[in-house]
C-alpha cells in the first residue's frame, strides 16, 4: 500500500508542476481575421512576453478567417 501512496504522491506533484513546454499565454498575441491568407495556411507571428523573452507563434487560419495556435517556440540567444 506505501508503494501505491508514493506513486499517487508523485503524480500529484507532477500534475501540479507547470510543465516546462507549456504555451506562454503572455507570448501570444491578440490575432484579428485574415481576409487573403488561405484557408488552412500557417501564419507565423513573433511576439515577446512580459519578461522579455521571445516567442514564435505559428498560427492556422480557419474558415472564418481567425487564427488558431498551433505551436510556439522559445528562441534562446545561444
Amino acid at each position: 500500500m506505501n508503494k501505491f501512496t508514493a506513486t499517487a504522491a508523485l503524480v500529484a506533484a507532477l500534475a501540479a508542476a507547470p510543465a516546462a513546454f507549456a504555451i506562454q499565454p503572455s507570448a501570444v498575441p491578440e490575432t484579428g481575421t485574415l481576409s487573403k491568407a488561405p484557408v488552412g495556411s500557417t501564419v507565423q507571428i513573433n511576439g515577446t512576453d512580459k519578461f522579455g523573452d521571445r516567442y514564435v507563434n505559428f498560427f492556422r487560419v480557419s474558415d472564418d478567417g481567425s487564427l488558431k495556435l498551433v505551436d510556439q517556440v522559445r528562441q534562446s540567444d545561444d
